[in-house]
Parts: structure tokens; C-alpha cells; sequence
């Protein structure tokens, strides 16, 4: 009797195993992505929900269930007197300047390299064009802190030696110039990388066409190579501006959000109510502002330019 049943025992184990590496087999792929999706959940979804949750309620309190509610209290707050809307008005005009500029230069450069023939001088191109990017943002804001101060900096120095200018106080006169120069020059190298890699796909037979037919240089560009690269343009774009959104390090580092308020970027307002006012509802209530006015601009840029072209 005891080999049959050792049998059917095993018969049952097996049959078991069958069905497990079914299961895992027929749903593979959602096991796959059930780690990121945990991790996505830990990091994004519920931060995001528990800011939401602050910034509704009076005073955070160990018992959530107990905390009073507060309605659009905060959201007031933050317009009328947190500074919001100053904040929101300089972070877009960051945004746009540091965007447009990192864009264009980028363009430049990969399109210069481009053309380098000697492979030695485009290998030393593109090293040089990238180094800034290697640069920490605390570290360059407290570089660009001596470089800038107009006792001892060596920009200053320079501009009041070598030209009959009177360098100004860039940190004082000019902060929020400043600011834009300074990111400009530090993540155009991630431009020049994206834009460069695109136009090396360009195929030459397409711009040895265009050569034959007469056209100019300009008109190579604008015609043929720029439409033939707008996806990845478009991708460029899109990941710098979203980042752009994100920037505080090398702003607070420099400026910490001054002169007053010249610099005080959205991000850097945030901290401030948080860590400084003690106002955890206001900032939860500009957080949750900026995540669905950024999203809602990076939905109208996709919807206005479309991945078309992208995964081809």
C-alpha cells in the first residue's frame, strides 16, 4: 500500500509544480515589473498622497484620522502670503531662458563637432564639451560663489582689468542672470550629447542629396537634418525641462533664493516653508500647485508636438 500512495504523492507534487511554472510563465511579465512598481509606490505615489494629505489638513498629528481638517486653507496661504506666485513667475522665467539657451548652444556644438573630420579633434570635442556636466551643483554654486564675489573673484578681476567696464555685483545686480548663465553652462553639455548623437544618425545620403541639389548650408539644416532629428530634439526638450523644474541645489547654493526673493525659485520656497516657517501645509500646498502645473505643461508640450517619430 505504501507505493501507490508514494506515488500519488508525487504525482501531486508534480502536478503542483506544473502549475506554478504555469502561473509564473503566463504572467512573467507582471512579475517582472512588480519591483518597480513597488519601489514606484514607495517613492512616488504615496509621498505624493501624503503631501496632498497635508496640505488639507491643520497640523500633521501621529493619528491621521485625527487631524482636523483645514479645507483650501493652505492654498490660500500660499498665494497670498507664501509667495507662490512670485516664486512660480521666476521659475518659469528660468526655465524658459535656461531651456532656450542650453538648447541653441547645444545645437551648435554637436552640429560643429559634427562637422570636425579629424576623429582625434572630435574625440577631444566631445570631452571638453562635456566636462562641465561632471561638475556637482553644490560645488559649482560654491565655485561660481568666489569666481563671481567682486573682492575676489577672478570674473570680476578680469572684467575691470582687461576691458573699461566696471564689473557689477553679479550675486546683487544681476542674481537671476546669474543663475541662468550658471546652469546654462552647466547642463548644455547635456544637450550637446543628445543633440550630437542625432545628428551622427543623420545618413549621408540624405545631406549628399541636399548638397547635390544646391542647397546651402542653412537650408541643410532647416529643411532636412533638423525635421529628420525632431524626435530627438523633442525628447531633449522635454527631459531638460522637466529637470529644469526640478532645480534647486546649485540655485540655493549660490543665491539661497536672494537677493529677497529675486531668485527664490518654487523648489526653493517649498524648503523655505517647510524647514524654516515651520508652515508643512503651505509647503505641502505649493508642492501639489507645482506637480499638476508642471505635469499639465509637459502634457501640453506632448500634445502639441507628439511622440510621432520617436520609437521609430
Amino acid at each position: 500500500m505504501s507505493t501507490p500512495t508514494k506515488t500519488q504523492t508525487e504525482t501531486t507534487n508534480r502536478q503542483g509544480l506544473a502549475r506554478v511554472r504555469d502561473l509564473w510563465n503566463d504572467y512573467l511579465p507582471y512579475w517582472m515589473i512588480t519591483p518597480m512598481v513597488v519601489v514606484m509606490v514607495m517613492i512616488t505615489f504615496f509621498p505624493g498622497a501624503y503631501d496632498l494629505y497635508l496640505s488639507l489638513i491643520e497640523e500633521p498629528t501621529v493619528n491621521i484620522l485625527a487631524s482636523e481638517f483645514a479645507g483650501l486653507e493652505h492654498y490660500e496661504t500660499a498665494i497670498t502670503r507664501g509667495g507662490a506666485i512670485n516664486s512660480f513667475a521666476i521659475t518659469v522665467t528660468v526655465v524658459v531662458s535656461a531651456l532656450l539657451l542650453e538648447s541653441v548652444i547645444g545645437f551648435f556644438l554637436a552640429a560643429f563637432v559634427t562637422g570636425v573630420e579629424s576623429s582625434r579633434l572630435k574625440s577631444f570635442y566631445r570631452v571638453l564639451f562635456i566636462l562641465p556636466m561632471a561638475v556637482a551643483p553644490v560645488s559649482l554654486a560654491t565655485i561660481g560663489r568666489i569666481m563671481l564675489n567682486s573682492e575676489i573673484g577672478v570674473i570680476p578681476y578680469v572684467i575691470n582689468t582687461l576691458t573699461p567696464l566696471t564689473a557689477p555685483s553679479f550675486l546683487s545686480d544681476l542674481p537671476l542672470l546669474t543663475v541662468i548663465l550658471l546652469d546654462t553652462w552647466n547642463w548644455t553639455p547635456f544637450m550637446f550629447i543628445i543633440f550630437y548623437a542625432g545628428l551622427s544618425s543623420v545618413p549621408d545620403t540624405l545631406v549628399e542629396a541636399s548638397r547635390v541639389d544646391g542647397a546651402p548650408l542653412w537650408r541643410r539644416y532647416v529643411h532636412v537634418i533638423i525635421p529628420y532629428i525632431k524626435p530627438v530634439v523633442f525628447v531633449a526638450v522635454l527631459i531638460r525641462m522637466i529637470d529644469l523644474f526640478r532645480t534647486f541645489g546649485v540655485v540655493y547654493g549660490l543665491t539661497q533664493g536672494g537677493p529677497g526673493t529675486a531668485t527664490q525659485l518654487v523648489s526653493i520656497n517649498i524648503y523655505e516653508q517647510m524647514f524654516i516657517n515651520n508652515a508643512p501645509g503651505v509647503a505641502a500646498a505649493i508642492a501639489v500647485v507645482y506637480l499638476v502645473f508642471v505635469i499639465a505643461i509637459a502634457n501640453i508640450v506632448i500634445a502639441k508636438v507628439g511622440f510621432e517619430g520617436v520609437w521609430d
